[in-house]
C-alpha cells in the first residue's frame, strides 16, 4: 500500500486526481471513510485497511490460479526469481545459459535486489533472500546450505611465501576488507580468534559479496564472506583460505517459496535447479588449505 494517492497513480499510469475521484466515489457508495487525508498522505481507516486486505487476497488468488491454468497449457512458462545481488551473480547467472537450453519451455525473469520479497503483488515466484525473510503464512523457507559459515579469503599472490594456515594473529599484517552489508564483520572474527589484536589494518569497505570478493581476488586484501559465495573462488584456486577453518557461524542465504507457487511445475523444476546449488556440500573437499 503507497499510502499517497500520486505514487498509486503513476504505478497505474493515470493521474493522481484521477485516484482522489475514485476513491471519493467508492466511499460514498459505501457509505463510510475509506482513507484519512493529511499533509504528507493518506491512512487506511480499520474499514480502508480490513477492504484492501480481502482485495489484496482476492488478487492473490485470481493470479495463482491464471498461473496454474498457465501451467497446464502449452504456453511457455514464466517463473520470476527475486535473488540477492550476490548470489544471483555468482552462482545464478553463469548457471543460468545451460539452464534455459535444458528447458526451453521456461523464460526466467531474475531480479536481483536486497528487499525482502513480496509474494502477493510483485509477480515473484521464487526468492533467494540474504537473511532470514520474516515469518510469513503459506511460505516454505530453508537454508540454501545448512553448512552456512563465514571465514576469510585472499589471493593465493597475497600469502605466496607464507605457511598456510597462518595463526589468527597474524591477521594485523593484512589489508581487510569489510562488506558493509554483510551478516558478520572482521570484527566478530578478530574478538573470536584473534583477541589480543586490537589493531587491525583497515582496508576498503564495499556493500556487495560480490565487490569484496573480486578485491580480494585481486590482491587487495583480505574479505570475510559466506562459504556458500566463496566455494567457486576456492574450487577454481582464485581464493585461499589463509587460516583455514577458522569461522564464524551464520545461515545467511535461504531459499523462500509460496505454497500457492509450489504446485506449478515450471517453479518447481526452478526450486530443484537452485536448490543443487548446494551439492558441493555432499562433495569431496575442495583442494587447498580449508573446507567449504
Amino acid at each position: 500500500m503507497h499510502r499517497s494517492f500520486a505514487a498509486a497513480a503513476q504505478e497505474l499510469s493515470i493521474t493522481a486526481s484521477a485516484i482522489s475521484h475514485s476513491i471519493q466515489t467508492l466511499e460514498e457508495a459505501l457509505g463510510t471513510q475509506l482513507f484519512e487525508r493529511a499533509r504528507r498522505g493518506v491512512e487506511p481507516t480499520a474499514e480502508g485497511a480490513r477492504l484492501y486486505e480481502v482485495i489484496r487476497r482476492s488478487f492473490g488468488d485470481i493470479d495463482d490460479e491464471l498461473r496454474t491454468i498457465l501451467d497446464r497449457g502449452s504456453h511457455q512458462q514464466v517463473v520470476t526469481i527475486q535473488s540477492a545481488p550476490s548470489f544471483a551473480a555468482i552462482w545464478i547467472m553463469p548457471r543460468l545459459p545451460a539452464f534455459l537450453r535444458a528447458h526451453p519451455d521456461i523464460d526466467v525473469r531474475l531480479w536481483a535486489v536486497h528487499q525482502a520479497p513480496d509474494f502477493s503483488n510483485s509477480g515473484v515466484d521464487v526468492a533467494v533472500t540474504y537473511g532470514r525473510p520474516p515469518a510469513a503464512a503459506g511460505v516454505n523457507v530453508e537454508p540454501i546450505s545448512r553448512g552456512e559459515r563465514y571465514l576469510p579469503v585472499c589471493s593465493p599472490q597475497l600469502v605466496e611465501g607464507w605457511t598456510l594456515p597462518l595463526p589468527a594473529s597474524d591477521i594485523e599484517n593484512f589489508y581487510l576488507i569489510q562488506n558493509d552489508v554483510s551478516l558478520t564483520s572482521w570484527d566478530a572474527w578478530i574478538a573470536r580468534f584473534a583477541p589480543a589484536c586490537d589493531r587491525p589494518v583497515r582496508g576498503l569497505r564495499l556493500d556487495r559479496a560480490f565487490m569484496t570478493l573480486s578485491a580480494a581476488e585481486n590482491g587487495l586484501g583480505m574479505c570475510i564472506e559466506s562459504t556458500v559465495l566463496v566455494h567457486e573462488y576456492l574450487r577454481q584456486g582464485r581464493l585461499v583460505c589463509p587460516f583455514g577453518e577458522l569461522a564464524v557461524e551464520a545461515t545467511a542465504h535461504h531459499l523462500v517459496v509460496p505454497k500457492s507457487r509450489d504446485g506449478l511445475q515450471a517453479v518447481r523444476t526452478v526450486v530443484e535447479w537452485i536448490r543443487g546449488f548446494a551439492d558441493f556440500e555432499a562433495q569431496p573437499r575442495a583442494t587447498g588449505r580449508c573446507a567449504v
